[in-house]
């Protein structure tokens, strides 16, 4: 098998076995021998990088399957200020399809947009008979941190104020995301309560989860410094982002959701987790701290594979992986919250 998919209440520790998922990917090595200059190298300007990861991800939507049929897609803006675009994807299926999730897209808080992943969205909303809300907030560094989250909650009260106009049902609101946009679903998820809304499930794709340096020292942590020069996200280019996202404290738990106390509150959680990506470790302890509170999780590990692989559709693992990303949104809206 090309990842790792265990349950959580038999193998123990997530943290303690990231040795094994570091292990050589054969295909993945193969892959980036002949497809070096294909692969995303983030240097330079904020602009730079913008160009940079555009390219790859649209390269992507144009190398994977589009899914046409099946579905309803509209573009609006909300009315409150700030003005916040939103895509909605909404099944044609005539089953009941009331779950809802908002989607935030990856980009290190700086990059992207409401077109990089599109196809992501649309096999949410296809496969996993989801509506999905995909959300394009504002970036770093002109938009600095609690922008994001500030328009995260934007969107959150949106779907709840519009729940009749639209056929969702307030009591199956999810939220899913990359990376950075994984790290506004779990702030959102902690944050949902003061707004008076029940998230019923996250699903988190390579999620940042910790940018205090201190914090991650005292934790144990050990692959943003094993993972120098890693493809597509390496150590500088983390760095780099967490500076342009400037957050008041990078300790706050709208940072770093892993430092949250309030974990225990989390709701049932599907995370997938690249084995040589600066990333993984944070991702392993939260899976961790979430078990230790009881809380349902399901993990995919991706062994040997680098940050966000599946902007490349060609692998055979990002198929895996798409099919791990459905049946893990269909787990957690099957889901029931023991209370």
């Amino acid at each position: 098998m090309s990842r790792e998919q265990m349950p959580s209440a038999s193998t123990g520790r997530w943290l303690s076995q990231r040795d094994n998922f570091s292990k050589e990917n054969v295909e993945w090595e193969e892959f980036y021998r002949n497809n070096r200059s294909k692969v995303p190298h983030l240097t330079g300007s904020v602009q730079q990088y913008r160009q940079t990861m555009h390219e790859a991800k649209m390269r992507a939507q144009q190398r994977g399957t589009p899914i046409v049929e099946g579905l309803k897609v509209d573009d609006l803006t909300t009315d409150s200020p700030p003005r916040l675009n939103l895509r909605i994807y909404k099944p044609l299926s005539p089953e009941p399809k009331g779950a809802v999730m908002l989607y935030f897209h990856g980009g290190g808080w700086a990059l992207g947009d409401l077109e990089g992943e599109d196809n992501i969205c649309r096999v949410l909303c296809v496969q996993a008979m989801l509506n999905v809300v995909s959300v394009d907030y504002r970036l770093a560094p002109e938009n600095p941190h609690p922008a994001a989250i500030q328009d995260a909650t934007t969107a959150l009260r949106w779907v709840f104020q519009n729940n009749l106009t639209h056929g969702f049902e307030k009591s199956k609101i999810y939220v899913g995301g990359t990376s950075a946009g994984a790290n506004l679903a779990a702030v959102l998820s902690q944050i949902s309560s003061t707004l008076g809304v029940d998230i019923r499930g996250q699903l988190l794709r390579s999620p940042v989860l910790c940018s205090s340096e201190l914090h991650y020292q005292r934790m144990g942590l050990k692959s943003l410094e094993q993972f120098v020069n890693t493809p597509i996200l390496n150590q500088h280019s983390m760095k780099q982002f967490i500076e342009w996202y400037q957050p008041y404290d990078r300790a706050d738990p709208t940072v770093s959701p892993l430092l949250s106390r309030d974990l225990g509150g989390s709701p049932p959680t599907f995370i997938m987790i690249c084995g040589r990506d600066p990333l993984r470790d944070e991702a392993l302890a939260y899976a961790d701290k979430l078990e230790e509170r009881g809380i349902p999780a399901q993990v995919a590990v991706y062994s040997g594979m680098p940050h966000a692989f599946w902007i490349f559709p060609e692998l055979t693992t990002t198929k895996a992986a798409t099919q791990d990303m459905i049946h893990g949104a269909r787990w957690l809206i099957s889901e029931i919250r023991s209370t």
